[in-house]
């Protein structure tokens, strides 16, 4: 229990920082936009780099581990998708917004610490893994569809490939993406300077994301928004690890602290980047409610989680 405390606790104390600043006048709220195009447009796509571009793929891949954790997402970010649009009666674009809120785990900031505090030793294998599949594969599929709505809508007559593509050509997380794959895949690596700006850039992304967030939900109101908000927190506590939990019975080879590992990284709450990252489909508000709230129920969740496993 103190462990989760003290994994969650710096979190929300940031969150906090951001709502008191904005709240309070200590900076503006037309700050908040900026702030946020920061993180997507530099701190995040440097982070991603930086993540991908380091990774030696070959001594870290465990596809029993890759598949479980891939199949599980994508399956939670679809059914999310199909729930929000068939039950809630929402557009293709929220419910692909809520779909990634289910599916992209906090891993870096949440799961690997809760890792670290749960093994005597620190598990990177499974966190390096986890990071390949949200990073190579969930983002970009969850990106990709809202995109590929999007472009449908603004085609009017035009090649919607063309439209789809010019909108995921020129999303700086993608292009990180892909950039860092090339980077890893031929042990390419980038001049001291660029490496070290990239590295200022990286560290920036959780503590202004969380401020970011915080600032957001400065006169948000969850009225009328409980419905979505808690679809999304089910499918990303509940529904998430159970598909995973399922799965494993498939993989009786795989070992047993790989089995932990991917059900902790799936259990753990969304990504704090998420009112960042759907902010640019007009969600930001939705997306940092909804974060809030899935943190709070998260620090519930994984507690049990925990001393199952103990």
């Amino acid at each position: 229990m103190e462990a989760v405390i003290s994994i969650i606790a710096p979190i929300f104390f940031l969150i906090l920082i951001g709502f008191l600043s904005i709240r309070y006048s200590f900076l503006p709220q037309a700050a908040i936009p900026g702030l946020s195009r920061f993180v997507l447009y530099l701190a995040l796509p440097a982070l991603i780099f930086i993540k991908l571009s380091s990774m030696e793929l070959k001594e870290v891949l465990h596809f029993d581990y890759l598949a479980v954790y891939a199949a599980s997402g994508l399956a939670t970010f679809f059914i999310t998708v199909l729930l929000s649009w068939r039950l809630l009666k929402s557009g293709l674009v929220d419910a692909g917004v809520r779909g990634v809120g289910a599916t992209m785990s906090n891993s870096a900031f949440i799961g690997f610490p809760v890792l670290l505090q749960f093994f005597d030793y620190p598990l990177t294998q499974a966190f390096v893994m986890s990071l390949m599949v949200e990073n190579i594969i969930l983002l970009p599929v969850c990106l990709i569809f809202i995109e590929t709505v999007l472009g449908k809508s603004e085609s009017n007559g035009k090649s919607l490939f063309m439209v789809v593509l010019k909108r995921i050509s020129t999303n700086p997380l993608l292009i990180a993406l892909v950039a860092g794959l090339v980077f890893s895949v031929f042990e390419l690596s980038l001049p001291s300077f660029i490496g070290k700006g990239f590295d200022l850039l990286a560290a920036a992304a959780s503590s202004v994301a969380l401020i970011v967030i915080g600032g957001s939900l400065v006169g948000v109101t969850i009225k009328g928004q409980w419905a979505p908000i808690l679809l999304v927190a089910i499918g990303k506590l509940v529904l998430f690890p159970v598909i995973v939990t399922l799965l494993l019975l498939l993989t009786p080879t795989m070992p047993n602290e790989l089995k932990i590992a991917v059900v902790i990284f799936a259990s753990v709450s969304m990504f704090s980047s998420y009112p960042i990252v759907c902010g640019e489909y007009g969600s930001r508000s939705f997306c940092a409610s909804t974060l809030l709230i899935t943190t709070v129920l998260s620090f519930f969740t994984l507690s049990v989680l925990l001393r199952f496993f103990v």
